[in-house]
């Protein structure tokens, strides 16, 4: 006669069996579970890109998304848009939909905006699990080719500061695919096919480049490893090079800019406004006074009296030369104004005013609003060292004289943007006032802060830094737009994509390159010295003032020549900064232009 299972009188006993039948039925139910959830997910079919995503994301999203409007440029039109994402980078995370930036903006009912065209739960639930299956498309080989575009950045921003540009270490030029087949002294650096024999990445594997111990004094970062992934898959799917159809800003079919866009208030050409009506025309002297007097005329107000001659004197001479008038212009004035019919005191002021804007005092009273746009400084700043700018004045004396030369505005902005353009300096016979005027002017694209004089602020981030306050006076001060909006993304008021931002920092690829920088002078400040980033000084001044420097230094030379005689020399030895050489004229001609 068979026992119950539990029938065992040891209350142990009994105890061990139950724990043991309890564990086999939690295990009986967990494969069961595994087992469906197995058959289940063998019944979900491969979701077809083609057939199933891009139709809906085409008819959903291509009103803003599409081929011809591609808002934060992202366009969803093709697999290989999709995969680039927008300016807010990738919107597809493989296999994971919770963190896809496309799910989130589709689930929250972000988009499409305003409640139109929504997604279906079906067309929701389909692009969710292709995402889930590894969001694979039709021609994968085709989306995943890496190409030039993607290494060559990489390689600017880790090896160009000693292999391209100024500096071309063991003969090596890493800014091209042909620099690197070309190789250098150790011969080609990369072998097409063959990422093993590629001795690029030998040296990138073994941390020999970029040089740890010189990573600072260099102002680069180590290669991160998905740079060096992308780097190998290049190289073993052979080095593909494809040439960028050209991207033409202005175009009518500019996918970025919509034609209600170029519509933009501020982009209209100025009109002429209706001449204001007033009751009193002759109290109008010119334009400016109707607007003025129209305005009082709906107040139901009228003008002010006409102010006395020293009121209106010092008035108009602090106006122009923030000065007050000095005893001698008062009495003048005095004279030209007094007992003295309207006509001749409205001659008598003109005069007056004419004299004002003579005075040197007037460029210097009315030049420092120029150099608060460009944002003039006589140190670097950022850091706490404030390193000075020593030829910096030049910049501000330049301004002076321009507006007291009354010179034309596009004349003014040229020379700031473009003054090293403007005349071939380097091969001049003589260096006139106008060649240094257009070489200082450049100090105008020069004048953002600047740390990158030390080591540990010079990095590519800092030299962004740089480059994008540089552009925000030129947006600002020059061209009235809030440029660096578009740093980020694109304008949310005015139509700016982010791409433009970065076709004007191009312009300035010349003088602004961060893979190939310029740093501030740092000679006789204790500044840290960065081998093989040339400083960014010309070391030009006008043939007159460079004449006369050697005038005086003959005159020193001659005058050392004469104590020696004497018999000073042994005093002249121990004090060499007193005399004249090549040396000592080095350190006293300071340059003048910026590069």
């Amino acid at each position: 006669m068979s026992q119950p299972l539990f029938a065992h009188r040891d209350p142990q006993v009994v105890r061990r069996l139950a724990r043991r039948v309890t564990r086999l039925i939690v295990v009986l139910i967990a494969v069961t579970l595994a087992d469906r959830t197995v058959a289940a997910s063998d019944d979900v079919r491969p979701v077809s890109f083609d057939d199933a995503i891009l139709p809906v994301l085409t008819a959903k999203c291509g009103r803003c998304h599409g081929a011809e409007t591609q808002k934060g440029q992202l366009a969803l039109h093709s697999a290989k848009s999709l995969r680039a994402g927008g300016e807010g980078g990738p919107v597809l995370v493989a296999g994971k939909p919770e963190e896809s930036r496309l799910i989130e903006v589709l689930e929250a009912g972000e988009m499409p905006p305003d409640g139109k065209n929504r997604l279906t739960a079906d067309e929701l639930a389909s692009i969710k699990t292709w995402i889930q299956q590894g969001a694979k498309f039709t021609d994968s080989a085709e989306v995943d080719r890496v190409t030039q575009h993607e290494v060559i950045p990489i390689l600017l921003l880790r090896c160009v500061v000693c292999h391209g540009g100024r500096r071309r270490e063991a003969d090596l030029d890493l800014r091209s695919r042909d620099g690197m087949l070309r190789g250098g002294k150790s011969g080609p650096s990369i072998v097409p096919g063959d990422p093993g024999a590629s001795l690029l990445l030998k040296r990138l594997l073994a941390e020999e480049m970029p040089p740890r111990p010189k990573l600072t004094e260099a102002m680069v970062k180590p290669l991160e490893p998905a740079e060096f992934e992308v780097i190998s898959r290049w190289i073993e799917q052979g080095a593909v090079e494809v040439a960028l159809p050209p991207d033409l800003a202005g175009t009518a079919d500019d996918p970025l800019v919509r034609p209600q866009d170029r519509e933009f208030w501020s982009f209209q050409p100025p009109q002429r406004p209706k001449i204001s009506e007033i009751n009193d025309k002759s109290a109008a002297r010119n334009t400016i006074d109707r607007f003025i007097l129209a305005r009082l005329d709906s107040l139901e107000l009228k003008p002010s009296p006409p102010a006395d001659s020293l009121t209106l004197l010092r008035r108009a001479t602090f106006d122009l030369t923030g000065l007050p008038p000095t005893p001698e212009e008062i009495a003048r004035f005095r004279t030209e104004t007094e007992n003295r019919t309207p006509a001749e005191q409205a001659a008598a002021y003109d005069l007056l005013i004419d004299r004002l804007l003579e005075s040197p005092r007037y460029g210097e009273r009315w030049g420092r609003h120029w150099l608060d746009v460009a944002g003039y400084a006589d140190c670097e700043g950022r850091r706490e060292q404030h390193l000075p700018r020593p030829d910096a004045w030049r910049y501000r004396d330049y301004v002076i004289r321009s507006f007291n030369a009354d010179k034309p505005y596009d004349r003014f902005l040229q020379e700031q943007l473009a003054g090293d353009e403007l005349a071939d300096y380097t091969h001049a016979a003589e260096i006139t006032q106008e060649i240094e005027d257009n070489l200082v002017a450049t100090g105008f694209l020069r004048m953002a802060p600047d740390p990158t004089w030390a080591n540990l602020t010079g990095f590519v981030p800092d030299r962004l830094e740089v480059i994008a306050d540089s552009l925000d006076v030129l947006g600002s001060g020059v061209m009235g737009m809030t440029l660096k909006c578009c740093r980020c993304h694109s304008h949310k008021f005015d139509p700016l994509p982010q791409r433009d931002y970065y076709r004007i920092a191009a312009i300035f690829k010349g003088a602004y390159d961060e893979h190939n920088w310029l740093k501030p002078d740092t000679v006789g400040f204790g500044g840290a010295l960065n081998a093989g980033l040339a400083a960014r000084n010309l070391a030009v001044v006008t043939t007159t003032e460079r004449n006369r420097w050697l005038e005086q230094i003959q005159a020193i030379d001659a005058e050392i020549a004469t104590l020696k005689s004497q018999g000073n020399g042994a005093d002249i030895q121990a004090n060499p900064g007193a005399g004249g050489t090549e040396t000592a004229r080095a350190k006293t001609v300071r340059p003048v232009g910026q590069r």
